[in-house]
């Protein structure tokens, strides 16, 4: 048995049945010889543990709940393996749930996974710091309903300028998300790129690109009266007003995930077409 030092992570304290399964998995892992450490929600459960800190050194994270739970994660600790425990619905980006929980962790203490490495985004504005995005960033307008212009500009050179919603701009992973849900491709494992779809273009001559994730993006907004919103995986974080930009550039951190298989297009068929309704055995 390989001892590693593993921290069991909840983001959301409301998901209690989430916390149960990663409690029992607590347990398990303890009675293995595993080093586990809890996240303060589950620290509260479990008496006579210190719970997780930023400083502690971590050889994977499993993260019990849904894609946003992984998505929070990365947030907070970044370039970890993230092995994704799925409690949610889909749970595109997890690798395990909680039924297959005790096979997954024989698998890890023999050895007998992989890491998937997948590349993030850097986003940055003159009036704010960097910020990593392991799905997305989104520029839309601050107010819901109302089209924003941007002028999109790719190696300093001028693309487009939209008219609509706003501008998805996702990474590989986040390729699968609302990138997909507004029209964008699907990129497979392998293909390092940005994926930039416009959202409810005024212009159907707008379509979506795959760029290289070597390029450099900047948008800016050219709304004279509209203040653009910059969403970073969910989360609103920057305001820029007329004429002001953001930046987008492949970042230095990673987000990796635990995989007992690399057979993506399994993953594709059970958690993305499985309800695909011309979808019946022959």
């Amino acid at each position: 048995m390989v001892t590693k030092d593993s921290c069991i992570l909840i983001t959301s304290s409301s998901e209690n049945h989430a916390k149960k399964f990663a409690i029992d998995t607590y347990k398990t892992m303890k009675s293995r010889g595993f080093n586990v450490l809890l996240d303060q929600y589950l620290s509260k459960k479990v008496k006579g543990i210190d719970q997780v800190c930023q400083d502690d050194k971590l050889d994977f994270i499993f993260v019990f709940g849904g894609d946003g739970t992984i998505l929070k994660t990365f947030a907070k600790w970044k370039n970890i393996p993230i092995l994704g425990v799925n409690c949610g619905r889909v749970g595109f980006l997890s690798e395990t749930d909680p039924s297959h929980i005790n096979e997954a962790i024989e698998k890890i203490g023999k050895n007998e996974y992989l890491i998937e490495k997948n590349s993030t985004i850097a986003v940055s504005a003159k009036a704010y710091s960097t910020i990593s995005a392991a799905n997305d960033v989104i520029v839309t307008s601050d107010k819901i309903g109302q089209m924003i212009r941007l002028k999109v500009e790719v190696n300093d050179k001028y693309l487009y300028s939209l008219h609509g919603d706003g501008l998805i701009i996702s990474s590989r992973i986040g390729s699968s998300a609302y990138s997909l849900s507004a029209g964008g491709a699907l990129l497979m494992p392998g293909v390092d790129a940005f994926s930039l779809v416009p959202i409810c273009p005024f212009s159907k001559r707008i379509v979506p690109m795959v760029i290289p994730f070597d390029a450099k993006i900047a948008v800016t907004n050219l709304s004279k009266y509209r203040a653009g919103k910059v969403v970073v995986d969910g989360q609103s974080y920057y305001s820029i007003g007329y004429n002001e930009t953001i930046s987008v550039v492949k970042a230095e951190d990673q987000i990796n995930f635990v995989r007992f298989s690399d057979n993506y297009v399994l993953r594709v068929r059970e958690k993305l077409l499985r309800y695909n309704p011309d979808d019946f055995d022959e």
